[in-house]
This record gives C-alpha cells, structure tokens and sequence, in this order.
C-alpha cells in the first residue's frame, strides 16, 4: 500500500521539491562514478549505481532521475513494513493487536517528511530504513545480536547521524540479559557492525583515484582530501552556532516540525502511548528518550535550510507511541462503553490519517512538478558551443551537472560546455579537479575572475544567476542565464 502511494505521488523526473535538489548531483556522481557532497555517502551511492543499471537495462527509455525517484519509493515503503513488524511486536496481545501496528504503519508512511523523501531522489529514504531496520533489530530481535550488525553498519556507511542512535540501541540490548554479557557482546556488536560500515568507506577514494570524474568532492584520492570530505569539514561551521535567540527559534521549529508530522491530536495520542510504557514499560520509555534526545539535539543546533529532515528517527519512534496511545486509549474506551469503541476508534483514526493526507496531498505530491526539467530544458534552448556556465546555488549547480553529465541533454544542446562553481573555487582540491578534468583549458582552475579574463571573448560564458560583483550591463539575461557581455 505505502509502494503504490508514493507511486501515485513520486516526481516524475528532476525535482527541487522537498529540498531536494542535491538529487541532480547525486545521480550525476553516480553516472560517472563520482563523488557527491560531503560525506560522500558510499553506500548509496553503490546502491544508486546499482540501482540506475538494472532499471536502465529493464527500461531504457525511462527518465534517469525517475529511476532514482523509485528507489526512494521502494526504500520508504520497506521501512513502512518494517515498521509495522516493530509495532506489532510491541503492542500488547490482543484481537485489535495488528490492526493499530497497521495504524503505525500508515502514519509513518504518510507522515510528511518521510513522504517527501520518498518521492524524489535523495539519501534520505534509504536512512530511513536503516533507522527501521535498527529499530527492528534492537526491539524486536535483542537477543540475537547479529541481526544488528547489518543496519548499524550499512547506515554509518550512509548516514552518520545514525551513529546518535548507538546509545539508544546498546541500552535496548542490555536490558534484560543475562550474567558478564550483561553488556560486553552488545558493545563489541556494535563496535564491530562500526567498523564494517567504516570499511564501506573505501569506495570513496578508490571512485576519486579512478579518474577526474566531473563530480569528485575533496578529491579524495590522498588522506587530506578523504578526511576533509568525510568529516565534513566544509559544514561544521552551521553547527552550535547563532545567539540563543536562534537556538530558542529552532526549538521552535523542532516543535513545529513534530507537530505538523501528526497533528496535535496525534502528537497527544503519542505522549498518551509514552506514558503507557511510563507506566507499564519502563525500559521502552527509557530507550525511546534516549532514541529522540540526541537526534533533536542535533537537528536544532545543526543550523541549515534541511536540517529537520534529520528528526525522521524521531517522528517514526512518535508514530510508535501513536499506536501504543491508540490501542490504550481504545481499551479504556472498551472497559466503559463495549468492544465496539475499539473498532469505532480504530475506523476513525483510518478515517484521519486519509483526511490529512488528502488535505496535505497538493502541497507534497509531486505528480505535476515540472519546474526543474523545464530550467534545463530552457537552459538548453539558450546554450552555444563551447559555453562556459558559472553557477553558485545548490538548485542551479546541481541541475546544471545533472543536464551536463548525468541524461546528457546539456552537453548534447552545447557541444564542449564547461559547467564550474563559484563557491567551490575556495577550496585546493577544486581548482585541482578542475586543472585534471582541462588540461587544455589554461586558466580554468584559478578563479572565477581569471576564467573571466582568459576567455572573455573566446568563449560564451553565462551566469545561472545575476551576481552583484557585475555591473547592469556587463550581464544580458537570455532566458533563465546571464550571458557575460562586458562592455567595459
């Protein structure tokens, strides 16, 4: 059911929907076998890799960023069961037990962060089921530690926020067990499922020392470009910065975020099933706490434009406690009106959770987006020969790479097209790519300013935006750029 709704709902190509614009660099870095951003994400990236040449092989007419938009799908929707499985084990038996572990299902499938991301291409989708997946193995399987190994080390291999999990998950382990491996063979589980995720990471400098792929981040093909990339040296200045006014407003957006997940009726559902296991289940409460705190802590001093999309561990552990909430609610209901309260309860939470998700339907659904593919298909119409196109935002720049290197249709409207960053130029490893991807193009790996000087004349150049540092009428807008006049 989740499958055939993110389906009905996915882009049907290129999108910057949902924050998603970094899908355009992703599927061009997978296509040359490249390096995306920091901190490369090695494991989606094989499964992108992977993913593109099946797909293209069973259907080679088919949109390359669709493909990459249906291995979304197919991640979210498994991380979907997956979820039902956990709340199933987790609910108290009962003739309703599978009916709301059903329920749980259906509210983190049609949550709205999980849904977006589910619908474009992105890493986040495939966090997701691995944030599940760890879930699954610590809740539903702790006494068999090798079930852990799997998702702990194919998400640090993706996404190492899920390493903010860890506490969480060797607390669930230890409850309970026996004697001196009380916690040792938890412990040494997880260090080992660790460092099999890390090993994972030898994909990014063997991609960066295959050649000069036109995406290749850090050029990671020498230690100091590899820990620059994988540490994420580049972004470490959005974190625990800003006055405590802006810590106090991304509080509030932590709570906005949460709230808009479910509702606040919701919202209320889930604090009623935590304190369900308050009550009753203490260990779970206890793990549940330590599941969301670090996430939340870092999601609201982590201060960037997708920064929320981290708390997807929290509003699936929420949509957890909507289902406890719910089946203890609909048992109080039992004991004073009759066992149909039950079913009453359980059609009208149905009943919601299709109301919001017909109501929320036009402003996530991405059935109709076109506004991406119609920038390339413009800036297509607008290219010369050999163009040079400066780009600096995320949106442009990784459209641009897409159309160049990733369906092509850039470099075949403009045959020798030359597509560089602006902002990247601050960084050795750049100018270095660019020198080694044009050995035949002097000038090219200095600066923006140089590049201008050298081939003004020589070449078109283009900008994807206005930028302030040119007079009005050193630039001409043609279409959706700005070609580089100077008539000084």
């Amino acid at each position: 059911m989740a499958l055939a709704f993110y389906l009905a709902s996915l882009a049907p190509g290129l999108t910057w929907a949902h924050q998603g614009a970094d899908g355009g660099e992703l599927l061009a870095a997978a296509v040359t076998n490249g390096v995306p951003h920091p901190p490369g994400y090695p494991l989606y990236m094989l499964a992108l890799q992977g993913w593109l040449f099946v797909v293209g092989s069973l259907a080679p007419a088919s949109d390359l960023a669709w493909r990459g938009n249906l291995l979304s799908a197919i991640c979210g929707s498994a991380s979907v069961a997956f979820t039902v499985i956990v709340a199933g084990h987790l609910l108290p038996v009962s003739s309703l037990r599978w009916l709301w572990a059903l329920l749980a299902g259906m509210a983190w499938a049609v949550s709205p962060l999980l849904w977006s991301q589910s619908i474009i291409t992105e890493v986040y989708s495939l966090h997701a089921l691995l944030v599940v997946g760890l879930g699954w193995a610590v809740l539903a399987k702790p006494r068999q530690l090798w079930f852990v190994v799997a998702p702990v080390a194919l998400g640090v291999a993706h996404h190492l926020t899920l390493l903010l999990l860890l506490p969480a998950a060797l607390y669930a382990l230890t409850v309970g067990r026996e004697g001196e491996r009380r916690w040792l063979h938890p412990l040494l589980a997880l260090i080992g499922a660790v460092t099999l995720g890390a090993l994972i990471y030898v994909r990014t400098p063997l991609a960066a020392a295959s050649g000069p792929s036109p995406i290749n981040w850090g050029y990671a093909d020498n230690w100091e470009g590899f820990r620059w990339l994988v540490t994420g040296a580049a972004y470490q200045g959005y974190l625990a910065t800003g006055s405590l006014a802006t810590i106090a407003s991304r509080v509030t957006t932590w709570a906005y975020v949460i709230t808009e997940q479910f509702t606040p009726l919701g919202l209320a559902l889930g604090f009623v099933g935590l304190a369900t296991w308050d009550r009753n289940a203490p260990h779970l409460r206890n793990f549940s706490l330590l599941w969301i705190a670090p996430i939340s802590v870092y999601a609201i001093l982590y201060h960037t434009r997708d920064s929320e999309i981290y708390l997807l561990p929290v509003v699936w552990m929420l949509s957890i406690w909507m289902a406890i909430g719910l089946a203890s609610s609909a048992e109080w209901l039992a004991r004073r009106v009759g066992k149909a309260a039950m079913w009453l309860t359980g059609l009208t939470a149905i009943a919601l959770l299709l109301l919001a998700t017909t109501m929320r339907w036009e402003s996530v659904a991405l059935t109709n987006d076109e506004e991406a593919r119609q920038y390339l298909i413009q800036v297509a119409e607008v290219l010369e020969p050999n163009s040079i196109v400066i780009s600096l935002g995320d949106r442009e720049t990784f459209a641009l790479w897409y159309g160049a290197w990733g369906d092509r249709s850039l470099a075949e409207a403009a045959s020798g097209l030359i597509v560089v960053n602006e902002s990247l130029y601050q960084f050795d490893w750049y100018r270095r790519l660019q020198r080694n991807l044009y050995p035949n193009e002097p000038g090219i790996d200095v600066s923006i300013a140089h590049l201008l000087e050298t081939y003004a004349g020589r070449r078109p150049i283009y900008f994807a935006d206005a930028s302030i540092q040119f007079e009005p009428d050193q630039l001409e807008q043609i279409g959706p750029l700005w070609r580089f006049v100077d008539f000084r």
